[in-house]
């Protein structure tokens, strides 16, 4: 069986020049457990989705834009054929202008949806 090996990643429509592998946390609940009088409680937090990747810079990467992302429309699509879409995507910091080739984006949404 096959498992993932790789991730395109489309931001507005254009696919985004990046190495093949990036991370995707569909975001949810943390649940921290706690002990009292012998039995376990937990309280919750809420996750916010998480996309991360590596840029490649080239000639065309406008890292001033990227650093500025907001209200974008992501797609990430595994070659596994698993799709997400995170709607009102934003760049959680600036992106770094690596002279080695490569720079990391963050990207956060308001959701993170299977299609």
């Amino acid at each position: 069986m096959k498992i993932a090996g790789k991730a395109t990643i489309r931001l507005d429509g254009v696919v985004v020049a990046a190495e093949n592998k990036a991370t995707l946390n569909p975001g949810g609940v943390n649940r921290e457990p706690e002990s009292h009088g012998g039995k376990t409680f937990y309280s919750e937090e809420d996750v916010p989705p998480l996309l991360e990747l590596s840029v490649l810079v080239t000639k065309e990467t406008d890292v001033i834009a990227l650093s500025r992302m907001v209200g974008a429309t992501v797609l990430f699509e595994a070659d596994t054929g698993q799709k997400f879409m995170l709607r009102d995507a934003f760049a959680t910091e600036p992106v770094v202008f690596d002279s080695a080739g490569k720079t990391p984006l963050k990207m956060s949404a308001q959701a993170a949806e299977p299609l």
